[in-house]
């Protein structure tokens, strides 16, 4: 399915080249799959990035059997976009209860916490050029940067997982936001 949509998009991407670019779709299900669909979608149909749900049956990315997804993007110099849905469906009964599983809250939360699973696991540390986009002003986390860092900085000295670099730091890369000062 993955295949077929992007020759679809290639499609229209031929017919309109002034008004449209587009991003691969993977299924990372299969991440020897999903990384041979990125060469070809980046080398054949000009594809310029990668998209990829939140969650995918309620895994991420920082799990070891997606790493040569990772590899590839970074290999590559494709962006990986991280695409908002809804809270897996562990999580998702606190969300549903009140309407708070949409847009209103947990595709942001589900989103964000993609992107700190990516930070806390030491992604950025072994693939160093990786780039990671996140729509919607970053989903929330710019906002949250002191607490981010702050917690972090408690929570590694009792886990005894200590980096040099603060949330903040990846989160503003990922984000685009302004670096502090």
């Amino acid at each position: 399915m993955a295949r077929a949509s992007n020759d679809l998009l290639a499609g229209a991407i031929a017919r309109h080249p002034t008004r449209f670019a587009g991003l691969a779709t993977i299924a990372p299900h299969d991440p020897s799959g999903a990384v041979r669909e990125m060469e070809r979608a980046a080398r054949d149909l000009g594809l310029r990035g990668v998209v990829v749900n939140s969650h995918t049956g309620g895994r991420y990315l920082d799990e070891p059997a997606f790493w040569p997804i990772l590899e590839a993007a970074e290999a590559m110099d494709l962006p990986i976009y991280i695409h908002p849905r809804s809270p897996p469906q562990n999580a998702a009964a606190a969300y549903e209860a009140l309407g708070l599983d949409g847009g209103i809250w947990g595709y942001a939360a589900e989103t964000g916490l993609h992107a700190m699973r990516l930070v806390r696991s030491g992604v950025f540390a072994r693939y160093p050029g990786l780039k990671i986009v996140l729509g919607h002003l970053g989903e929330g986390l710019p906002w949250w940067l002191y607490r981010l860092d702050y917690m972090a900085g408690l929570q590694s000295r009792r886990l005894g997982r200590e980096t040099n670099r603060k949330p903040s730091d990846y989160i503003r890369r990922i984000s685009g936001s302004p670096p502090a000062g």
